[in-house]
């Protein structure tokens, strides 16, 4: 319990959603996709393999293959691609995810030093409640979406909105039998493993600085979370259905679903919301995403110059969505086969 407690409440809260990135917790992908639609959406179990492989082939002849990746996925789903795995096995080369993070490592027991000054960067600079901060009508909404999905739960209260929105979509997801991608990862990490591949780095890293004076600061910074609180309203209230939809269709490998799918929502919402404080501007966190696809690009580019079988993992709205990775390789280049 302490441990999830300080990757919860720890130096990640410092700004989860900002300094934390896309990569790791998906974040670009937990977003209210598009406008709402009517549809009865199946709930797919079992063993599935998700969708094929984008091919990327460089004029050489080096391949980068992708995988586009999507969380939340249906809480009964086990993922396995036997075209993933042989990928792998073939591969000489493992490019990681786009994103951010922060360039320090904290460690378990200094977090739990941390702890304590974290949990008050959780709160409200000047000690308020979500119903002091919040306009009435949003703070009503937001009362009726907690109480169908987290409860009585009093200490949220206390939260800055973009934290307590943040636990509110994961009761959210829990209770429309969603989870996040993670059993992905650690699939994609044993086959890594196995072929005794490293994965590169292709994260922006963030100067972080002293953490422990980041989080005195954090603790009286505001930041302006309105738009992210709102729209994660949104997605809980009307977007489960695009959800679950979008994670079936991952799950059985419909990539026309999946992009149709693939707009920016909740996720970009918040994280404006945090890039937008002087706090970050300090310290040179600004236009994240966009370095985040620059710098990917760059690297994709160096391993199909070095390497003759690249696999990345990426999210599939990064793929297919408004930053359009898959048509900047094309734009270099770079001939890019879709998934057969």
């Amino acid at each position: 319990m302490q441990q999830r407690a300080v990757k919860r409440s720890g130096w990640m809260l410092l700004l989860s959603l900002l300094a934390a990135g896309p990569a790791p917790l998906a974040l670009a992908e937990q977003q209210a996709a598009g406008p709402v639609i009517d549809m009865a959406p199946v709930q797919v179990s079992g063993e599935q393999p998700g969708p094929g492989l984008w091919k990327v082939t460089s004029p050489q002849g080096n391949v980068l293959w992708l995988l586009g990746t999507v969380s939340p996925l249906p809480a009964g789903v086990e993922w396995r691609s036997d075209q993933v795995e042989a990928i792998i096995a073939g591969a000489d080369h493992v490019l990681g995810p786009p994103g951010w993070k922060l360039d320090a490592d904290i460690g378990f027991f200094r977090g739990l030093t941390l702890l304590p000054q974290a949990r008050r960067t959780a709160r409200d600079p000047q000690g308020r409640t979500l119903e002091q901060v919040l306009p009435p009508p949003v703070y009503a909404r937001w009362l009726q979406l907690k109480q169908a999905n987290m409860g009585r739960d009093s200490g949220v209260e206390k939260e800055r909105p973009f934290v307590a929105s943040g636990r509110l979509y994961m009761a959210f997801l829990k209770r429309n039998g969603l989870r996040d991608a993670g059993q992905v990862n650690k699939a994609l990490e044993r086959a890594y493993k196995a072929r005794g591949l490293e994965r590169q780095e292709a994260r922006v890293l963030l100067p972080a600085g002293n953490i422990r004076d980041a989080l005195k600061e954090m603790q009286t910074t505001e930041v302006n979370d309105r738009a992210c609180f709102e729209r994660t309203l949104d997605t809980v209230e009307f977007q489960a259905g695009v959800l679950r939809e979008r994670a079936d269709a991952w799950s059985v490998g419909d990539v026309a679903a999946l992009r149709r799918m693939a707009g920016w929502g909740m996720a970009q919402s918040c994280t404006d919301a945090l890039a937008d404080t002087e706090f970050a501007r300090r310290r040179g966190w600004t236009d994240l995403p966009e370095r985040a696809r620059t710098h990917w690009l760059q690297l994709a580019e160096q391993s199909l110059r070095s390497h003759a079988s690249t696999f990345a993992a990426v999210p599939a709205s990064y793929l297919l969505g408004p930053q359009d990775y898959l048509g900047a390789l094309a734009a270099r280049g770079y001939t890019v086969e879709p998934p057969t």
